[in-house]
């Protein structure tokens, strides 16, 4: 949960382009200033509620984007936590759109600068969500948003109403990402962008759930996406030190998507079904296990576990 752009929540705890391989995402992340300098002791230095898990995953993801071009987008900054990992992948004339109900710019800024970045094309939107459109000219930025981070008021009618934004401002290899996906004290986050993705199917597919956040792409988008899913997100993710098991217990049918979780000794780094978990269904089937990780299972199952 970052802060809210419809609420002012006091801080009490602190806390693309197609899919290229891990190797050259970690070679292209070293190349620029700002990510290397980034680190989770600097983020966890910041007050706010964004946690380690969702720091690795979207550094991976970001990594991801290292050839894409486009601006960045967060509603609902409080003091600036998951906007500073934003800023440090922020490249050259790309924007960094910061929108909060009561927006703390010198908060913001000195939370940017404390990891190593400074906090260049930013622009800052301070004021409910409700007012974006009144805001910006939305015309111009048409398709020109890489990464859309939405943490705000938390109803039903501003994700809903978010949504409706990202759908005009976010790239073809663009990510919307939603806070508090599956939270029970905020069930309307997750029921309106269901909603949502029921009437829009065309407009964004739901391609991860894992630790508090949903994370969306264009329908164009998803065999990029979920490639990388299946082949390097794991690897990726421990890079950055998060031991994870990544799920996909379904195939293009129904919904095709993946739960990202703590790691789950029995499942592995990366499971499919529960009666196939050696493979992913994905447009064709996909082997995901190893001979290490057969000769695991066997032996497990030998043991009767």
């Amino acid at each position: 949960m970052g802060r809210r752009a419809g609420s002012t929540r006091p801080s009490g705890r602190t806390q693309a382009v197609p899919a290229c391989s891990v190797g050259g995402a970690l070679l292209a992340r070293r190349r620029k200033r700002g990510s290397t300098m980034l680190s989770w002791e600097k983020i966890d230095a910041i007050p706010g509620w964004f946690m380690f898990q969702s720091y690795c995953v979207w550094r991976a993801l970001l990594d991801q984007q290292s050839r894409a071009t486009g601006d960045l987008f967060e509603i609902g900054v409080w003091r600036g936590r998951s906007a500073s990992v934003l800023a440090s992948y922020r490249k050259g004339d790309e924007k960094l759109y910061l929108c909060d109900l009561r927006l703390d710019e010198p908060a913001v800024h000195r939370a940017i600068k404390s990891v190593g970045v400074e906090p260049a094309n930013i622009v800052p939107l301070s004021g409910p969500s409700a007012d974006l459109a009144a805001k910006l000219d939305l015309k111009a930025m048409h398709h020109t948003v890489r990464w859309l981070h939405i943490d705000g008021e938390h109803t039903g009618t501003a994700v809903y109403r978010e949504l409706e934004l990202a759908n005009r401002i976010v790239t073809p290899e663009g990510i919307v990402v939603i806070d508090d996906f599956f939270s029970p004290r905020y069930p309307a986050n997750t029921t309106e962008v269901i909603r949502y993705l029921e009437k829009n199917p065309y407009h964004f597919r739901l391609l991860a759930v894992g630790f508090n956040k949903g994370y969306l792409c264009r329908p164009e988008s998803l065999p990029r996406y979920m490639d990388f899913m299946a082949s390097g997100m794991s690897r990726a993710l421990g890079a950055y030190g998060a031991k994870t098991t990544i799920f996909k217990t379904t195939g293009p049918w129904d919904a095709d998507a993946v739960g990202i979780t703590d790691y789950v000794e029995d499942a592995g780094p990366v499971a499919g079904p529960d009666n196939e978990p050696q493979r992913w269904h994905m447009m064709r089937t996909r082997h995901v296990w190893g001979p290490w990780r057969h000769l695991q299972n066997g032996w497990r199952m030998l043991r009767g576990n």
